[in-house]
Order: C-alpha cells, then sequence, then structure tokens
C-alpha cells in the first residue's frame, strides 16, 4: 500500500518546511508529498522545491482556499495512484512522530477500508487538544469521545467517531472514486474536511479514532483566534461573514443541509446559531 500525502499551503513557509521534514523522518517510506500551493508570496514553492525536490508540487492562485487546494490534491492522486492505496490529508503546520505513518497503515491493515483519523495535539504542551467526536443532530452538538468507555470490542486504543478532520485523516483512494470530491461551492474554506466524512460514513466507511496515531499542531495559529484578537463591529461581522472564520453562517447552514437529518434540521440550525453567537462573545471575553 501506497500512501499518498495532500496539503495544502499558503504562506507559511516555515511551518511547511517543518511539517516536511517530519514528514522525510518517518520509518514508512512507500509514500509520495502532493502539495498544492495556492498563492503564496514568501517563497514557499522555490524552498520546497530546493529542499524537498521529491514533493509533486502543484501551484494555483489563492482564490482557492483550503477545500480547492486540497482537491487539486486529491485530482491529482486519482490520476496516478492505484486500487489499494491510501490518501492522508494533513495542514502544513502539522508535524508528525516518526512512526506515525507506520501506525496510520498498521491501523488500515487492522480495519480494511476504514477511515482512520488521529488524535491532535498541542505541539507546544504535547497534550491532546482534540480526540474524536460523535454528533447528536438533534441538540446540535458534539459529544467528545472517551477510549476508555467507548472503545472498539478487543482494541481499548481504536474508538468509533462520526466525523473526521483535515488534520491526519487517512483515507482509502477508493472512497474518493465513489464519493467525488470536498464540496469546494458550498464550503470553501472551513467544515469541507467533517462534511467528506459524513459522506463517506453514510455510504459505508467506518471511521475510527486511532490513540497511536498522533498529529502535533500548532492550535493557536487558527481563523478563529485572529478573528477575536479584538471586539470592533468589523471582528463582529467578519467572524460571522469571513470565509476564514468557522463561525460563518452561510457554512453552517450549508453544513447542516448536506448532512443533518431533515427532520431535525429546524432545531439544529436554531441551536447552532445561538451556540456560535454565544461563542463569539464568551471566548472574546476570555481571549482579553
Amino acid at each position: 500500500m501506497k500512501i499518498w500525502i495532500c496539503i495544502p499551503v499558503f504562506n507559511r513557509v516555515r511551518f511547511t518546511l517543518n511539517c516536511l521534514a517530519t514528514l522525510n523522518a518517518q520509518t514508512f517510506r512507500n509514500y509520495t508529498v502532493v502539495i498544492c500551493d495556492h498563492g503564496s508570496t514568501d517563497g514557499t514553492s522555490v524552498a520546497i522545491r530546493e529542499q524537498f525536490p521529491d514533493v509533486v508540487l502543484l501551484n494555483a492562485d489563492s482564490s482557492l482556499w483550503w477545500t480547492g487546494a486540497i482537491n487539486r490534491c486529491v485530482s491529482h492522486v486519482l490520476a496516478h495512484a492505484d486500487a489499494g492505496d491510501s490518501l492522508l490529508t494533513l495542514n502544513n503546520d502539522n508535524e508528525l512522530p516518526a512512526d506515525y505513518l507506520q501506525n496510520l497503515a498498521a491501523s488500515q491493515a487492522r480495519y480494511p477500508g476504514a477511515i482512520i483519523t488521529s488524535v491532535i495535539h498541542d505541539i507546544k504542551t504535547g497534550q491532546a487538544a482534540s480526540t474524536g467526536y460523535r454528533i447528536n443532530w438533534l441538540l446540535a452538538s458534539a459529544t467528545l469521545v472517551d477510549f476508555e468507555r467507548d472503545h472498539l470490542p478487543g482494541d481499548p486504543d481504536c474508538v468509533a467517531v462520526t466525523q473526521a478532520c483535515g488534520q491526519g485523516t487517512l483515507f482509502p483512494v477508493q472512497a474518493f472514486r465513489d464519493l467525488g470530491l470536498y464540496d469546494e461551492w458550498r464550503l470553501p474554506h472551513y467544515a469541507a474536511d467533517y462534511d467528506f466524512t459524513f459522506r463517506a460514513a453514510r455510504a459505508g466507511y467506518p471511521i475510527y479514532l486511532c490513540r497511536q496515531c498522533k498529529v502535533y499542531s500548532y492550535v493557536e495559529e487558527t481563523g478563529l483566534v485572529k478573528v477575536l484578537e479584538k471586539f470592533s463591529l468589523k471582528s463582529f461581522i467578519d467572524y460571522f461573514t469571513s470565509i476564514r472564520s468557522p463561525g460563518n453562517l452561510r457554512v453552517r447552514w450549508w453544513y447542516g443541509w448536506n448532512n443533518c437529518p431533515k427532520i431535525y434540521l429546524p432545531t439544529y440550525l436554531l441551536l447552532d446559531f445561538m451556540r456560535v453567537f454565544g461563542s463569539y462573545f464568551k471566548k472574546l471575553i476570555y481571549s482579553r
């Protein structure tokens, strides 16, 4: 099995080079990295070509955002991958232990045909920052899973979840051949990763979170933190309308429409929008 690693990048060249260095140190060697640099102005593409010439580098403009860029990577993989290959999505601010790909491959071998996702750790503290979730559409809430309570029978290090993010999720390439690409039109930057895994789960692909698959991330570099640095009318509007914000109401509408059972949709949207507004003010207060 070959792993195709898809990474969209936009500036932040230091993060990208650190990520590629940790991939270069992997014990599992049967992989190819595919990067879409969508409009970087900080010399990212030049640095990648000079320091990591084996990387497949695709160039595009900044209109793509995350979803368009990851779709360019996935399209390249679909044109070149064999039937039994796998596709891994990463962010350019992720760093990986040397046994990361080996652990992913072992987990997928144990659960063939499944989507395998990773536990996100804060790179500064080393502590788990995000494990997996199970969605409750009626309450518009997601509950954190617990390995001790929720693990699969006979496997204390693996839990079934309802969705997975783009940081360290391994797919059978066949999933994209069956389902197509990420929803670039409705979800240009946020939520397209979760949206695709919901679609895959409905098509019969189980999603398993594996404890030994660890991804380290600069969690303070999220768009959410940047938007909440200070209060102003512009920051308020941006939080609910900007493509860069996870609170974008249009995105949250389409995410719910695509995935929530229609019988729960009115309640889901009401509760979700209320929670987003409450979360904005809560995070604003605690960020000061």
